[in-house]
C-alpha cells in the first residue's frame, strides 16, 4: 500500500514541508509563558479599521488531513461564505509543486549519505522504512526534505499520498467552488528559499533532532491537534518551553526567524491592503497568529481592530 508514498508525497510537499519544519522548530519558539501570548485563544478573528468599516477575517489553519476539519463551525463557514476574496499562504498548483520537488533533490553528483554520514543515514533509513521507502530512495534528497517523513504521523503521510486534502488545500478548493477570488501571500520561490537557505550543518542538526524525537511524533501531533480543535493555540506554544530536544538552539532560532518572524512581517504587510475594502478571508498557519510579533498583533499596530469571532 505504501509503495508509491515516496513518489506521491513529492508531488504534494510544499505547505506540508513548512508545517513539518515548524514541528521541529516548536521547542525554539516563544519561550516566554505561552498562556500570556496575545491572540492565542481562538482560531477566527474579525479584522476591521478602528472605529468601524468593512469587515474581513483571519483564520488560523493546521496542516492535517483529518476529516473533522472539513466540518466548518457555523461562525467560520459564515465568514467564509460572505467573503469575496480567499487568501492563502500559497496557491496549490502543479507548476509550483514540481519546482518544490526539484528543489528537494541534491545535484546528481551528491548523495544524502555523504552529508549525514553513515550512522545518521542508517538511522534515517530505519525510521522511514515502515513507510515503504527504501534507503536508496533517500539518497537524492537534501536533508531538509526529510522533515516531511520525520515529523508527521504515518497516517497523515498515507492520507496525503492517497490524495486526501490537508485542511488548507481543502479550503482552497472550497473557495474556488464557492466562486471566490483566490490569492496567495507568498510565492513558491520564497517558500523554497526558507528551507533551501539553511546551511548543510543546520540541515543535519534538524535531521538529528527529528530522529531523536521520532518515537513521539504521533503523541506530539495529536496533542497539538486536540488543542487546535479547541482553539487553544497556547498549547502549541507551550511546547516551546522545552528546548531539551534541540541540539543547536542557535540554528533553530535562525531558522525560526526565517520561518515565522520574517514571514509574519511580510504576510501582515501583504494582508493589510486586502482589508481596505473588506470581504477578505485570510487562511494562514495558526502559528503565525499569536504573539506580540504575530500577524494579528502586527495588523492591530497598523490601526485595525482585531476581535475573536471563534
Amino acid at each position: 500500500m505504501l509503495k508509491s508514498l515516496h513518489r506521491d508525497l513529492f508531488r504534494k510537499a510544499p505547505l506540508a514541508l513548512l508545517a513539518a519544519a515548524l514541528l521541529w522548530l516548536t521547542p525554539a519558539i516563544e519561550r516566554a509563558g505561552a498562556q500570556d501570548l496575545p491572540y492565542s485563544q481562538g482560531l477566527l478573528w474579525q479584522v476591521q479599521r478602528e472605529g468601524g468599516g468593512p469587515v474581513s477575517y483571519v483564520l488560523g489553519t493546521i496542516h492535517s488531513t483529518d476529516a473533522r476539519l472539513r466540518k466548518l463551525p457555523p461562525q467560520i463557514d459564515q465568514a467564509f461564505s460572505q467573503s469575496r476574496v480567499a487568501v492563502f499562504e500559497l496557491i496549490d498548483n502543479p507548476q509550483g509543486t514540481d519546482r518544490m520537488a526539484r528543489a528537494m533533490r541534491l545535484p546528481p553528483d551528491r548523495r544524502l549519505e555523504d552529508i549525514l554520514g553513515p550512522e545518521l543515514f542508517r538511522r534515517t533509513a530505519e525510521a522511514v522504512a515502515p513507510l515503504g521507502i527504501p534507503a536508496d530512495g533517500l539518497q537524492a534528497l537534501k536533508p531538509w526534505a526529510l522533515s516531511l517523513y520525520l515529523t508527521f504521523p504515518q497516517i497523515e503521510l498515507v492520507h496525503l499520498a492517497q490524495g486526501e486534502p490537508a485542511f488548507d488545500n481543502w479550503l482552497q478548493d472550497q473557495a474556488r467552488r464557492r466562486g471566490k477570488t483566490v490569492q496567495a501571500l507568498e510565492t513558491m520561490d520564497e517558500q523554497i528559499e526558507i528551507l533551501d537557505g539553511m546551511s548543510e550543518d543546520e540541515q543535519v542538526a534538524m535531521v538529528t533532532d527529528m530522529l531523536a524525537d521520532h518515537e513521539n511524533i504521533e503523541a506530539t501531533f495529536n496533542r497539538m491537534f486536540r488543542a487546535y480543535l479547541k482553539g487553544d493555540l497556547s498549547v502549541a506554544m507551550a511546547e516551546a518551553n522545552d528546548v531539551s530536544g534541540v541540539s543547536d538552539v542557535a540554528a533553530a532560532e535562525r531558522f525560526k526567524a526565517r520561518l515565522i518572524d520574517e514571514r509574519n512581517r511580510i504576510m501582515a504587510a501583504r494582508i493589510a491592503p486586502l482589508l481596505r475594502d473588506g470581504g477578505a478571508f485570510v487562511a494562514i498557519g495558526a502559528a503565525h497568529l499569536p504573539g506580540e510579533d504575530g500577524v494579528l498583533a502586527r495588523l492591530a499596530a497598523r490601526g485595525y481592530s482585531v476581535t475573536r469571532a471563534y
